[in-house]
């Protein structure tokens, strides 16, 4: 199967749903044998297939039909990485090189989508394809669309005359399904169409940031949100574009092999534009599935001589410090790569099984899922981003695969701080051993971690369960993790049910959740007051009260009193334990972490059961009394 992906680099205003349909992973049989641990090695490098075209189509606008508009560098910018990248079809990755670049008054909305289909829509299934756009990006705030800015477009004809970017990746998708791969740089987030705002429009500056990738795609923002994209007069170009080129040119190439991987540029540039812009200016990225050499480094490379040096304007560039860096990771939902909503459900469970698991190990420092979540809600943000700024080292993430009663599990370790992927493991067998599957991927994962496991904790890890899998799913819609199976497209969809409480609370502590007892320095009667409210709950599982239960939430709608119910009935002789409890302030409440294990004989299948999972609650005050605002 020949790899394909889709590659994005932006500079963080405007990149509208430009997700084509992501590939570049490995295939896989449905015929599974048992149970068995693959190691994979770091994130392999594709090249570009021989024999290949690169087809380069190259957008500036520096000057507008409205001068109030004016850029200083977009067209320059425009021009140079046409002249970067001229030389790349007599190198040892393509055989041939195809440009057209429009600038100033020749950048309309008709001659780009124009460009996009006739130009490089001769492109052929092992070509690459690479879409530069210089100017800027705006937001219509009447209708919400976003617009990439040509020449003529003004606040009065933007409809007509705007590039909606909508239509823009519609171009892309239809070109990514006739090439190898499509390159996407755009550097839109300009201060000048701030101006916009008193007539209906403003920059935009965070669908960048909003964006979600999946497997094989790769995302630069040269701008996280709230920022600008800086034109430096000492580069004579814009520094997300400085440093683009000056990677090209070699800087980027670490390993020295005379050719520039995806990941290497992500990286240079990542590194380079903070500096270049006195830490104004900070790109953010997103990696997944294979890296892909990109380009190669030309014979003569130096760096252009317009472009000053970058050492004579550099300045440290501060890293993380410490073992608490390398030791902290949050966990994110793993992807289900097949069309199939009734089985969406188990990449939320796999994400609470590997936060379960890796919390057993005190050398890790486990962000609560909750609280990652919530800050990308609350900041807009992308998951690496906001690993970044909650000082988390590493993240765990991946994808699944369900086929009849077999299933394929797919994890990989990402460096918070570089998004460069550290290692991937995967793992192949039935459904029905979902748990030690996945204790063997997470021993697996914690192989590559800078950790090291006492006997008593990778003993806990390795312990063999017969969890029932119906069983946990309707625990995890008892605790609202995850939702009833969704119905396939063919099905009704049932009514809607309540709203989660969960998903309007805002979450603000800053605690790790690192296995304690209890967070240290908490006021002492607040800890006796979780204990309570925790033994109410246990109790009330136990005793199967409803009604006891209802009254420990802020809300217990019907449909989480349906869920708990159908859990309850089906577990006979419940007994439950609640352990490793940590708890930390959150504004005017508490927020809570804790591991819960059950012991029961499964009504269906006449088994004994143990689950065990790690859950995170917000206690609020209420009528002078702490109950949980967090539910399904």
């Amino acid at each position: 199967m020949t790899a394909r992906g889709l590659l994005l680099v932006a500079s963080g205003c405007i990149v509208a749903g430009i997700v084509g349909a992501w590939a570049i992973r490995p295939s896989w049989h449905v015929n599974i044998p048992s149970v068995q641990v693959t190691p994979v090695e770091p994130a392999a490098e594709t090249p570009v297939a021989a024999g290949s075209t690169l087809w380069l189509l190259s957008i500036g606008v520096s000057r507008y039909q409205d001068a109030d508009f004016d850029l200083q560098f977009a067209a320059a910018d425009a021009r140079a990485i046409a002249t970067a990248l001229e030389h790349q079809g007599e190198g040892p990755l393509y055989t041939a090189m195809k440009t057209l670049v429009l600038t100033d008054d020749e950048a309309t909305r008709e001659s780009i989508l124009g460009s996009m289909e006739r130009f490089l829509g001769q492109a052929g299934p092992q070509d690459v394809v690479v879409i530069f756009m210089a100017g800027h990006g705006v937001q219509d705030l009447a209708t919400g669309s976003y617009y990439f800015l040509p020449y003529p477009a003004t606040p009065q004809n933007l409809v007509t005359a705007g590039l909606r970017m909508s239509d823009f990746d519609e171009m892309v998708r239809t070109l990514r399904r006739n090439v190898r791969g499509v390159v996407v740089m755009l550097d839109t987030c300009h201060a000048g169409a701030l101006r916009l705002a008193a007539r209906g429009f403003v920059s935009a500056d965070d669908l960048a940031a909003r964006m979600s990738v999946g497997e094989g795609a790769f995302l630069l923002a040269a701008t996280k949100p709230g920022e600008e994209s800086k034109e430096k007069p000492e580069l004579e170009h814009g520094a997300f574009t400085y440093a683009v080129l000056d990677g090209l040119q070699g800087r980027a190439d670490a390993d020295g092999d005379g050719l520039v991987s995806v990941s290497e540029i992500f990286s240079y540039v990542a590194r380079m534009v903070p500096r270049l812009t006195d830490d104004q200016q900070h790109p953010y990225h997103k990696m997944e599935g294979t890296d892909l050499i990109f380009a190669a480094v030309p014979h003569d490379a130096k760096p252009a001589a317009s472009l000053p040096p970058v050492v004579a304007i550099a300045q440290p560039l501060a890293r993380p410090t410490g073992e608490g860096a390398a030791n902290t990771i949050g966990v994110m939902e793993f992807h289900n790569l097949r069309t199939d909503p009734e089985h969406d459900w188990v990449g939320k469970a796999l994400r609470v099984v590997f936060n379960t698991e890796l919390n057993k190990v005190r050398q890790l420092q486990v962000y609560a899922p909750e609280l990652i979540d919530r800050t990308v809600k609350v900041r807009g943000s992308d998951q690496l981003y906001t690993a970044q700024q909650l000082g988390i080292g590493r993240l765990v993430t991946g994808s699944f695969q369900v086929v009849g009663d077999a299933i394929r599990i797919d994890a990989r370790i990402v460096n918070a701080s570089t998004g460069l992927q550290e290692g991937s493991d995967s793992v192949e067998g039935s459904l029905n051993d979902f748990f030690d599957l996945q204790k063997k991927l997470v021993l697996s994962m914690l192989r590559r971690l800078p950790v090291q496991l006492s006997p008593e904790e990778g003993a806990s890890i390795e312990t063999k369960t017969n969890t029932n899998v119906d069983a946990y799913r309707l625990l995890l819609q008892a605790e609202g993790v995850v939702e009833e199976p969704k119905p396939s497209p063919s099905s009704p969809a049932p009514a809607a049910g309540p709203q989660s409480c969960l998903g309007k609370s805002i979450w603000k502590y800053a605690a790790s959740w690192s296995g304690a007892a209890y967070a240290e320095g908490a006021d002492a009667s607040v800890a006796a007051d979780v204990r309570q409210v925790l033994e109410e709950y246990r109790r009330a599982l136990e005793q199967k009260d409803l009604d006891h239960m209802a009254s420990l939430y802020v809300s217990f709608p019907a449909r989480q009193r349906d869920a708990l119910r159908a859990y309850l009935d089906n577990a006979a002789g419940l007994s439950v334990e609640v352990v490793d409890v940590t708890i930390a302030p959150r504004g005017d409440g508490i927020a809570v972490s804790y591991t819960r294990r059950d012991q029961f004989v499964d009504k269906g299948s006449s088994k004994p059961q143990r689950l065990e999972v790690r859950l995170t609650k917000i206690l609020v005050r209420e009528d002078g009394k702490w109950k949980i605002a967090g539910g399904p």
